[in-house]
């Protein structure tokens, strides 16, 4: 099975628990991930905006620094990619491709003049908030919109080739979002409004408009995000629901893992996304259809 996870937080789990990429107590690592055929991973710095001591840009810079010298360390297993075409490469030469978002952009101090540097850095997508408003937008459980300068920051992003993330934004910032965009975007890991009504899900109509913009949804795996029994059945019904809105093209996966404090059930780390693979295929999914899913759709979205 191949594997392309559009969201996890376990650059930043691995620094505030002092311990590294090889083995730990976290979702992902190295060990766990190595029964997958091939293995992408977007990894997001979150600025904890709201916490005490969130929206620092210590919360970008020590993580990276930390997850940098881990690449390097396993070098033979991971490596870093810019971009869709070099996560390809990477997994075609049997190693895992790391790439490398922003979760709320407090971390650059909202400045559009960061990005160029952020880029530079192999940075390939990127949330203008986590979980509160701040100079370019409101957060998803706000009723404010984009800020001027977030109209600025998102057209300086696209420029230079970060996707946006809508994962944490705002219901009236994303529909603005939508009257400026020039490029797809994608809520890299939000689940159905319908099927249930968390504000960190998208609506019927915000699913349709994102992928009229050529982007992706990726299914989380946090319980509250899916309601009912949190199952296999339940991420099944999910999955269903967005296929149906967005097309086969259009849905993915982002897990959300080490930025939850429980997951599905029969969901224990980054190797469980193998057993989701095989009930889905016992229940009739076509291999092109868990190819697009679970690899393609988030590869050609980035390429």
């Amino acid at each position: 099975m191949k594997l392309f996870d559009g969201h996890c937080d376990t650059a930043y789990e691995l620094w505030t628990r002092g311990e590294g990429l090889e083995r730990n107590s976290c979702h992902i690592d190295l060990q766990k991930a190595a029964g997958l055929e091939a293995y992408a991973q977007v990894f997001a710095f979150c600025s904890n905006a709201g916490r005490p001591g969130g929206g620092t840009e210590r919360l970008l810079t020590e993580p990276l620094a930390l997850l940098c010298r881990e690449v390097e360390k396993n070098r033979s297993r991971i490596g870093f990619a810019a971009n869709g075409a070099e996560a390809l490469r990477l997994t075609e030469q049997g190693r895992i491709a790391a790439l490398l978002s922003v979760e709320g952009c407090e971390v650059i101090g909202c400045d559009p003049g960061r990005l160029e540097w952020l880029r530079e850095q192999g940075f390939c997508m990127l949330t203008l908030t986590w979980n509160a408003d701040n100079a370019l937008a409101g957060w998803h459980g706000s009723a404010h919109g984009l800020t001027p300068r977030g109209r600025d920051f998102v057209r300086e992003a696209q420029r230079l080739g970060l996707r946006i993330d809508v994962s944490h934004l705002s219901e009236a910032a994303f529909w603005q979002l939508m009257d400026c965009t020039q490029a797809p975007i994608l809520a890299s890991h939000s689940n159905s409004r319908a099927l249930c009504g968390c504000t960190r899900n998208l609506t019927d109509d915000q699913l349709r408009a994102l992928a009229q913009t050529g982007g992706t949804v990726g299914l989380n795996l946090y319980p509250p995000f899916l309601g009912g029994k949190a199952d296999f059945d339940t991420l099944r019904a999910h999955l269903e629901h967005m296929l149906t809105l967005c097309g086969e093209d259009h849905v993915a996966l982002g897990g959300d893992l080490d930025g939850c404090d429980e997951l599905a059930r029969g969901f224990t780390d980054v190797s469980s996304w193998a057993s989701f693979y095989a009930y889905l295929q016992a229940a009739g999914y076509p291999a092109d259809l868990l190819d697009r899913i679970f690899f393609r759709n988030l590869l050609q979205l980035l390429q």
